[in-house]
Parts: structure tokens; sequence; C-alpha cells
């Protein structure tokens, strides 16, 4: 009965949430994500992350990939906040800050970021959420980009290391760089394209990683994110001292995110 109550108490309890319609009917619902669909291409929603810094993940989405999604915050009393969920489709990328002589904070990097799923069965279910990449990759961000993240089996895995690393089996992540060059389509001409690039992440091989090095799934899954964005935005570990100074940096951002050192 003790273990019964231990095992109880260490599972992860989902809140209760209740849903009530315009005549104060209420409806009791079990879920750990909800999606509100205001039918114009704007999307909010709402997790709730079994660990966290707080109860409540809200997020923004829009229907067409090429947009940005943002949210807007109005105080209305001390515990009542009206939010606003905007999506922008000719948000212009623009030079960094630094260059700019502008204080970092006047201008946040801006992350256009596509998830494609290619994976059935189990590989699919093992998958992350597109809210929980976004989060992840927008807390490695240091400069605008846009960037896919590609979710593959271990087939595809292994035929993508192969083909561009000459490594015939699959790795846990690989990152293609396109830097320069034409302009992206739908973004504004200014004659030279914004960082962007792929992430792809080999479900199979992060989940049975994460078993063998004692992580939990979305701890390993984050790690790997935050891993490839820095890559991807120039980070190295060829020397010794890339590397060092690449795990700090990995494991501050992840300490932010609520995770533990993922090199400890």
């Amino acid at each position: 009965m003790a273990n019964k109550k231990a095992a109880d108490a260490s599972t992860p309890r989902m809140p209760r949430v209740v849903a009530f319609d315009a005549d104060g009917k209420a409806t009791k619902l079990k879920a750990e994500r909800l999606e509100i669909d205001f039918g114009d291409g704007r999307k909010l929603l709402l997790a709730f992350p079994e660990r966290a810094w707080g109860d409540l993940e809200i997020e923004a989405d829009a229907d067409d990939e090429a947009a940005v999604p943002m949210l807007s915050l109005q105080p209305g009393a001390c515990n009542l906040l009206t939010l606003r969920v905007d999506v922008h489709h000719d948000l212009a990328f623009v030079e960094s800050p630094d260059l700019l002589g502008l204080p970092e904070s006047a201008h946040p990097p801006v992350l256009k970021l596509s998830v494609q799923k290619a994976v059935e069965g189990e590989d699919k279910a093992n998958a992350p959420k597109k809210n929980h990449i976004r989060r992840w990759a927008q807390a490695a961000l240091q400069q605008d980009a846009e960037v896919t993240v590609r979710l593959v089996g271990a087939a595809e895995g292994c035929e993508l290391n192969d083909e561009y690393r000459g490594k015939n089996y699959a790795t846990n992540v690989l990152t293609f760089v396109y830097a320069g060059g034409e302009d992206l389509p739908g973004l504004p001409q200014t004659g030279a394209a914004p960082l962007s690039g792929d992430l792809v992440l080999c479900v199979p091989v992060v989940v049975k990683e994460a078993a063998e090095q004692g992580k939990t799934l979305e701890a390993h899954f984050a790690h790997l994110v935050v891993h490839g964005m820095l890559h991807l935005q120039g980070y190295d570990h060829e020397t010794e001292a890339d590397a060092a100074e690449m795990e700090k940096l990995e494991t501050d951002i992840l300490r932010g995110l609520g995770y533990a050192d993922p090199y400890a």
C-alpha cells in the first residue's frame, strides 16, 4: 500500500479542465493540451507541462507556415489579462541589433519554424509536439532564422547520414545550413537571404539514447534541438576549446528551460 501511495504521488497529474458554455453548463475535460482555433488562421495553444517553471504554457500558432504568430497582452486587473493572437505575413528579417548599434532588447530574434513529421507508429507517438520544438529552438536563437525541423525514422535517418556524411547508420541529429544566396520565397527582397537551415532528428535513435543515458525523452529531444540550433548559428566542437564553449552554452540554455545539465 505504501509503495502504491508513493507511486501515485510521483505520477504527474494533469490539472482539471472545466469548459463552460453560454448557459453556464460545465463540461469536465481530461487534457494535457488545448487548442483554440479562431477560424481565421489564428490559433492559441494551452499546454500543461509535467514539469516547468510555470503551470501553463501559452503559445500562438498559425495555419500558414510562412506566417509569424505573436501574442500581445493587455492588463485588465490584478488577476485578469486580455490575450490577443496576431498573425504577421510580412514580418521582415532585419540586421542583427548589435550591427545596427541598437540595444539587444530592441529586436528579439524572429524564428520562422516549420515542423515535418515523416514518422509512423511508435516513432510518431514518441515524436515531440511542435509547441515544444518551437520553445526549445527559440531558447537557442541568437539571430533571425528560418528553420525546418524534420522528424524521421531509422531508414531516412540512415540514408541522409550516408549521403551527406558518408556514414551508413542513423545518427541523432543532422544540421543543414543554407547561408547567403538568393532571397527566400515569401520574404522581403533584401538581396541576401537570412539565416536558414534544416534540423533532422531521428526519433528511434533519440529514444534509444535517452534510455541508455537515463534521461527523459523530452529532455534529450530538447538538448538535441538546442545543439542543432547552435550548429546552425556557427557553433562547433571540433577543438577542445570550441567544445567547452558550446557545451556551456547548451547547459545554460537548457537550465533556463528547466532541464538538468545534459553532460553531467
